[in-house]
């Protein structure tokens, strides 16, 4: 997966529309020019690493799914995916254990 400065825009601006804010006040929540916001929600400029930090800190979301889309597992969703391996393992030990057996 690449970096597309225009998927990338589009997915601020999504955040942006969904969080129920304009152009002018985000802006000035990151103390940013509105028509820079503009130009990187349109894809005709990148941000900087310092403003994807505070977009992602400002929206809640990881600095992957802003540069990239791609979303992170939460944390909850990696354990829940170990106790899903480690109970398959088991099953299967005790699927062998019982063959051996027969």
């Amino acid at each position: 997966m690449d970096y597309d400065i225009i998927q990338s825009g589009e997915r601020i601006r999504q955040l942006r529309v969904e969080s129920g804010l304009t152009q002018e006040k985000l802006a000035a929540e990151l103390n940013i020019d509105r028509s820079l916001l503009s130009h990187v929600e349109a894809g005709k400029r990148g941000c900087s690493v310092d403003l994807f930090v505070r977009l992602s800190n400002f929206f809640g979301v990881s600095l992957d799914l802003l540069i990239l889309g791609k979303k992170q597992a939460t944390p909850q969703i990696a354990n829940d995916h170990a106790a899903l391996k480690s109970n398959i393992t088991e099953l299967v030990e005790q699927l062998e254990a019982l063959r051996a057996r027969l």
